[in-house]
């Protein structure tokens, strides 16, 4: 697997805690947010969207949305788990996801910093 982040990213670094809770250590490909990298062609081959994180599976799939592809982490490598067994433990842990990922990560995203 080819792991397309950056250093800084939020929502990178959430996957490359979920990979390496996972035992997991895909290629790492750095891309520079810094310097608008992800708007360039060559990353936008990978993710169209022009956002990091991007995981590009062996079979040459790339899956985009730290979200998801932490979702398919836990389908295909079921464990160690991420999630607790427990269905209410379960929604308390995706509640404070949902929370990073609605409620605080779109103020603090670089594309709304440079909108503002």
């Amino acid at each position: 697997m080819k792991l397309y982040s950056f250093f800084r990213s939020g929502t990178s670094h959430r996957l490359r805690i979920a990979l390496h809770l996972k035992g997991l250590r895909p290629d790492y490909f750095p891309v520079d947010l810094r310097v608008d990298e992800q708007a360039q062609a060559p990353f936008k081959q990978v993710n169209p969207q022009g956002l990091v994180p991007a995981l590009t599976l062996d079979d040459g799939r790339t899956l985009i949305q730290s979200p998801a592809i932490i979702e398919w982490l836990e389908d295909r490598h079921p464990e160690p788990p991420l999630l607790p067994a427990d269905p209410e433990d379960r929604a308390q842990v995706r509640a404070l996801a949902a929370i990073v990922g609605c409620d605080v990560h779109p103020i603090n995203n670089r594309r709304i910093l440079q909108t503002l």
